[in-house]
């Protein structure tokens, strides 16, 4: 698995130039235009591209450094020691889902441009590599000779032995990474301070295997899965140059773009949150972390209720109640977060220095992130540094060049990706820095001397070079590694990385770092022990445990992770006593470091302390540690603690990571406990219980029985009676799927009573005396139940012709979130036995049926049906009426959609698709839905043994079953035993051709209306 990038001689490039040019670009744009004034058409142009934008900093320039036609789709850069741009195009961009645009037969390239004349504007570009096997390419580093592309499956290594910009030679570094042109894989590589190469992958990467396709294992033995046996979701990695010693840094992310890294080892990057959900994020990437995408337990999606939930959708999407999951360093609303940087360079205005510089597409905006330490963790705000009025820029990725100067990349389109592209012709590359003129500054890395003038350049590949030269040169280098630390700050990291590098010298820096006055060189110091140093890690640990900062002492805590013995728990012992009971960052740091070895440290801990239970450090210790000790405490707290519900929750929760040979026993006993709260944690103990323990002992099924009366109507009851399989409940669950103040509940009631044989009792209801109102209200809970019994409940009420026409499209709005309620409605509609004044809505339900057959012939059963041809762009010249497009709103959308707090939850939330989505993109979203299904909404049909149907979307996949998430927003997990056939679908569950059965001013309406849905960019603080 070599990678190859320890080479001694770097030969110089050729001069060889082909395939230049002419740039609209190059010509100067008119002045004092005004970009809101322009036509659709005008304001695609590049040469009024400028117009559109606002650098919010008075010293900085910008210059469209490169557009169409030189350059088309950039999805990722990198620029070269020459001051080159390196540019992965995306042209073929998910074209299996794109059928209707003329596609690249040759295959995507790399392409590098060059600004000879030194003006700020690309004049020359060449083809490095074409080639279907880097279509849509998400990454590419370029580090010497060497050029790493990352295009999942497959990790490859280009050289250029030569240095005539093709390429001699092309390897795989890694393989099986996710499915082929998908957005969730893996992404671009980054070269270190340490010397070694960072990357990572989103949640569809799933595992890495070599070259051979052989699974890969960490440097502790580890296979690189997703699945939970050892990590989860997205990942994000370091490993040596050659590919050796790769550890996993963070997992359960969902789609990470890239990581940034600063010259201490800090370590950074943002996640992209399920559409829709408002919560995108910035991660500090604590090394070992777990980052809660997914349940950690069971993988379950966030969705799937459990113990202690947030309530703000926000927080609850990253499972942040949980001990175990790492906080989030922002959480930054609505968005599709995309390449970031440390900015180390010198050349942009002083208050960027170390700043985070990120990419933020959804809002057409570039950022940055003002971050400081707090406690063992960080604090950050947000300034914008670059905004558009046109909602076609897209930045996606920035980078800089080697005379400090930055660039960014602009896929250039009506949306943000999401598996569809709008154009694929256009992209452009900006140039930010206080001068419109580039000048390059020029190395040569052939001596010490040389490479010592880049050893501090925030390019990359001028970095790179200069770091190997003088980490080959051992002993000799040491001169140059001085003379660098008496310059402080950045310069002072770097040197101390190189030192430790170097065997010989090792000690001396590790010592130096971990002597130093600043903690931010101490923490250093930590990681680079953790690192190199093996003989005297211990003493090292000790003193550094005694670390008046928690910056310090979290990274002592990392690094016991994998020690396990007498002494690394004593120094855990000693960091837990210092915990500050206000710092989650701290507590996180303290069970990373204790997880492998529980008992052994928890244990130490207790033996030296002698905890009070009345402690908050000691509650939040006994709370995260998950030794099996731990659970008889937690019993104690609960019983001796007036805790607050949030707590209460918290500390049930906590259960659930823990194992101890009586826990269910002492769950059981809190069923008898007299109590203050006693039914609130009577509801949480029957909620933790494992079933077999329950229905295994009469006497404990018994217990439980009694208990259930107390606690009805809480989700905990709803969750016993269905798990229990109890009788005589009817009554009960029919009140709770009428009453309950959670319409989740209600529907998981409504769910229950169905297949409980409570059919009959809804039917008598439904022809009762009560008020239409109340059967409207509870006619929408029934859109969620999909099973068999609740279908026939429905098609029989249709079938009556008793209700009033608003019950009966009601009815049919409920039939058709299933696939057999979806049979039995098309049934009724071919058969002529739907009430008259209920056809319609049928129809418009059933053109969003999973099967083909009755999508293609709903449409035959309407009067009359807008066959017009729609030309886009003439539609997106039209401006429609945003008032009556709301109302369009809800009656074709909000059955599947959530926008403005209203509507359901199944397909993505549009309370943001303003921001997103150009007018231009969402008429093709409407009128092309299948050419651009988002990453999670894939639809599946699931066939069962027993002969049912069920078609949604996966919610959670576990070793044994799998949540479907169906209309209506309902949930249903499915054993894998039981399944006889499950078969993704080539079409979206979103309905095709809802722009026929619409009126073209309805149309224009509806998407004036969608373009309003925007939520206000805002940073929420940690949580």
């Amino acid at each position: 698995m070599s990678v190859l990038l320890r080479v001694k001689n770097l030969p110089l490039f050729g001069l060889l130039w082909y395939g230049i040019l002419f740039l609209s670009c190059a010509e100067k744009p008119p002045q004092n235009i005004a970009f809101a004034d322009l036509s659709e058409e005008d304001k695609r142009k590049p040469e009024n591209a400028l117009a559109s934008m606002e650098v919010h900093d008075d010293s900085l320039e910008l210059t469209l450094f490169a557009s169409e036609p030189m350059i088309s789709n950039p999805t990722n850069m990198a620029i070269d020691a020459k001051g080159r741009v390196w540019v992965c195009e995306g042209t073929n961009y998910r074209s299996f889902a794109n059928p209707d645009i003329n596609y690249e037969n040759k295959g995507d390239r790399i392409v590098i441009l060059e600004d000879t004349d030194e003006d700020g504007i690309a004049d020359t570009s060449k083809v490095f590599y074409q080639g279907q096997d880097i279509n849509s390419a998400l990454g590419i580093a370029v580090l010497g000779n060497k050029v790493i592309v990352s295009v999942s499956p497959n990790v490859f290594v280009f050289t250029d032995t030569d240095g005539d910009d093709v390429p001699d030679s092309k390897e795989v570094l890694f393989s099986g990474i996710g499915g082929k042109d998908h957005d969730h894989g893996v992404h671009s590589f980054v070269f270190g301070p340490d010397g070694r190469l960072y990357f990572n992958f989103g949640n569809n990467g799933e595992r890495l295997l070599d070259k051979n396709g052989d699974a890969v294992k960490d440097k502790y033995g580890n296979e690189i899965v997703g699945d939970g046996s050892n990590f989860r979701e997205g990942m994000a990695f370091r490993m040596e140059l050659d590919g050796s010693k790769l550890e996993v840094l963070g997992h359960n992310f969902r789609n990470p773009y890239e990581l940034a890294l600063d010259s201490y080892g800090n370590i950074w990057q943002s996640d992209n949150d399920d559409d829709g959900n408002q919560g995108t994020r910035i991660n500090y990437v604590m090394d070992y972390g777990n980052y809660g995408f997914k349940d950690w337990l069971t993988g379950q999606n966030w969705r799937e209720r459990r113990t202690g939930w947030e309530e703000e959708i926000p927080f609850r999407h990253w499972h942040l109640n949980d001990p175990g999951t790492v906080p989030n360093l922002l959480q930054t609303g609505s968005g599709s977060p995309c390449g970031m940087i440390v900015y180390e360079g010198d050349l942009l205005p002083k208050k960027f220095k170390g700043r985070l510089i990120h990419t933020e597409p959804g809002h057409n905006v570039v950022r940055t992130y003002i971050v400081d330490p707090e406690g063992a963790g960080f604090k950050a705000s947000i300034e914008n540094l670059l905004t558009s009025e046109d909602d076609w820029f897209r930045p996606d990725d920035l980078t800089v060049a080697p005379d400090g100067s930055l660039f960014i990349s602009d896929w250039y389109d009506g949306g943000v990706g999401g598996h569809k592209a709008e154009d694929i012709q256009r992209g452009r590359i900006y140039r930010l820095a206080p001068s419109k003129a580039y000048k390059p500054k020029s190395y040569s890395f052939k001596t010490g001397t040389d490479a010592f003038k880049g050893i501090l350049s925030d390019n990359m590949d001028v970095f790179y070079q200069s770091w190997l030269k003088l980490n080959e040169m051992g002993d000799a280098a040491d001169p140059f590694v001085k003379e660098m630390l008496t310059k402080g700050d950045i310069a002072k990291a770097r040197a101390l990385w190189l030192g430790a590098k170097n065997w010989t010298k090792s000690h001396n820096y590790i010592n130096l770092a971990l002597a130093d006055s600043d903690p931010k060189f101490r923490a250093q110091g930590v990681r680079m022990a953790r690192y190199l140093r093996q003989k005297d890690l211990r003493i090292c640990l000790e003193e550094a445990a005694q670390d008046p900062s928690p910056e310090v002492r979290r990274e002592v805590a990392l690094t016991l992770r994998h020690i396990g013995n007498e002494n690394a728990a004593e120094i855990w012992s000693e960091l837990a006593k210092r915990h500050d009971p206000n710092d989650r960052w701290y507590l996180e740091a303290l069970g990373i470091g204790s997880d492998k070895f529980a008992d052994l440290y928890f244990s130490k801990w207790e033996e030296s302390t002698k905890p009070e239970l009345s402690s908050e450090i000691a509650k939040q210790v006994i709370w995260r540690t998950r030794a099996s000790k731990t659970v008889p405490l937690t019993d104690k707290i609960i019983r001796g603690q007036n805790l607050s519900d949030d707590l209460l929750e918290r500390y049930f929760r906590s259960l659930d990571f823990k194992e101890h040979p009586q826990k269910n026993q002492i769950l059981l006993s809190l069923l008898n406990i007299n109590h203050s709260k006693s039914k609130r944690i009577q509801a949480l103990a029957i909620a933790q219980l494992d079933k077999e323990f329950v229905l295994g002992s009469p006497r404990n099924l018994a217990k439980v029985k009694a208990v259930l009366p107390k606690i009805q109507g809480t989700p905990e009851w709803l969750m016993a009676v269905k798990r229990l399989e109890l009788k005589n409940q009817n009554n009960y669950i029919f009140e709770m799927a009428q009453n309950s103040e959670s319409e989740d509940l209600q529907k998981e009631a409504a769910n229950l009573l169905t297949e409980t044989d409570g059919t009959e009792m809804i039917a008598d209801y439904l022809r009762s005396t009560v008020a239409d109102n109340e059967k409207m209200n509870f006619l929408k809970i029934m859109g969620g139940v999909s099973n068999d019994n609740g279908v026939n409940v429905l098609k029989n009420a249709l079938i009556e012709d008793s209700l009033s026409a608003a019950l009966n499209r009601q009815i049919v709005e409920a039939l058709g979130n299933s696939w057999s309620g979806q049979h039995s409605l098309y049934d009724l509609l071919e058969n002529d036995k739907l009430p008259e004044n209920s056809k319609t809505a049928a129809v418009l339900k059933l053109m969003n049926s999973w099967s083909s057959e009755i999508k293609q012939k709903a449409t035959q059963f309407l009067a009359d049906s807008n066959q017009e041809d729609l030309n886009i762009e003439e539609l997106v010249a039209i401006k429609g009426d945003a008032d009556k497009g709301q109302e369009l709103y809800t009656t074709y959308c909000s059955s599947c959609h959530m926008a403005a707090n209203k509507g359901v939850k199944f397909g993505p939330a549009l309370s943001d698709i303003g921001n997103k989505l150009s007018k231009q993109f969402l008429y093709s979203n409407i009128i092309y839905p299948s050419a651009g299904i988002s990453f999670g909404y894939e639809g599946y049909t699931v066939e069962m043994n027993e002969g049912s149907i069920y078609t949604g979307y996966v919610l959670s996949r576990t070793e044994d079953e799998i949540t479907l998430k169906m209309m209506g927003d309902t949930q249903k997990s499915l054993n894998l035993a039981d399944i006889k056939k499950m078969e993704a679908m080539d079409r979206s569950l979103m309905t095709e051709g809802l722009h026929k059965v619409m009126s073209k001013e309805d149309l224009v309406n509806l998407v004036e209306y969608l373009t309003t849905l925007k939520v206000d960019e805002q940073a929420v603080a940690v949580h």
